[in-house]
């Protein structure tokens, strides 16, 4: 006898929504829901006029054995490639250690852009992009979302939000076991400086960790392979500058953190023949003790993100696999 499969939601088209929905795709009829109209989330490359710029994840590595695995999948499939960029480490002006990224630690990146990973990981998903989750509300056993204009976007058994932790938090029932764990949770804001240039600026490295600066990271991203060649610049300001800071026009932030990289580059930054800031509200998770697994059976809600480990792109996958492990043990009992 034919048993109907679960109807499982997964808010968020990030890194953990859409692993999560491909783990659990044989076990439940899964579908994504994506507020934006781009897959990934952070791990996002912004391209115009011939430019391209990683304006959120810059890089990521691979420690765990799982998500080893995972990249090697994802190298073979020609999305990512190895970046052995030219790293230097900078404080204030002066450089103070140098390196070159290699095999023996390998840092990667999106190919040929960091969407690239997202449209790889979604291409056997249902996911519905432009879709703003306003509630998600318990009917008739079920769970009825509905969005911001009060679509009913459908009935699920199961919700995953793949989100902020603010966010979710406002999403969630006030009666979810996990709820109040979520105000736990220290999200960080940071702006990201997207600059490209009519012809190439002379540097001494490729990527650059920033301190006694209100800059974190410099990258020249032409650098990163089977880029755009055009020259472009990212640079990332700190967490509790950009804290400090978030209600303040573009203007300031634009003139205050091109002041800063002018000064980091040692040369005149400002004459770029593109500049556009991004703002991200929930750029970085605190360090967190230990993981966190956030997952209400009774109610059949859970979350899963950078967020419940330590922060990175392995954190978002790794989150997700643990959260997969667990529903599927229940959906298959």
């Amino acid at each position: 006898m034919h048993t109907k499969m679960p109807k499982l939601a997964v808010i968020g088209a990030g890194m953990a929504g859409l692993n999560l929905a491909n783990a659990l795709s044989d076990f439940a009829e899964v579908t994504v829901f994506e507020k934006s109209d781009k897959l990934g989330g952070r791990i996002a490359t912004h391209m115009v006029d011939g430019f391209a710029f990683d304006h959120g994840a810059q890089f990521f590595t691979a420690k765990t054995p799982v998500f080893q695995r995972f990249v090697e999948s994802l190298h073979e499939a020609g999305v990512i490639a190895r970046w052995d960029a030219a790293f230097a480490e900078i404080e204030g002006v002066k450089i103070t250690a140098q390196r070159r990224w290699d095999a023996a630690y390998p840092h990667y990146v999106g190919s040929p852009n960091m969407n690239a990973i997202g449209q790889y990981m979604a291409k056997n998903l249902e996911v519905r992009f432009n879709q703003h989750v306003e509630s998600v509300q318990r009917d008739h056993g079920l769970w009825l979302i509905k969005s911001t204009t009060a679509e009913v976007l459908g009935e699920f058994d199961w919700v995953v939000f793949a989100m902020p932790a603010q966010q979710a938090y406002a999403l969630l029932p006030d009666n979810c076991q996990f709820r109040a764990d979520l105000l736990d949770v220290v999200m960080q804001p940071c702006f990201a400086l997207m600059l490209g240039y009519a012809s190439p600026k002379p540097h001494a490295w490729d990527a650059a960790i920033v301190s006694e600066s209100i800059l974190s990271w410099v990258s020249i991203n032409s650098s990163k392979p089977n880029r755009a060649p055009a020259f472009s610049v990212v640079t990332m300001s700190k967490n509790e500058w950009a804290a400090a800071h978030f209600n303040q026009d573009d203007s300031f932030v634009i003139n205050a953190m091109l002041h800063e990289l002018t000064q980091v580059m040692g040369q005149p930054m400002a004459d770029s023949s593109y500049l556009k800031l991004k703002r991200w509200k929930y750029a970085n998770a605190a360090r967190r003790p230990q993981q966190m697994t956030l997952l209400d059976n009774a109610l059949q809600l859970a979350c899963c993100g950078d967020w419940c480990k330590i922060g990175r792109i392995e954190s978002a996958y790794m989150s997700s696999v643990d959260l997969a492990t667990k529903i599927k043990a229940m959906l298959t009992a």
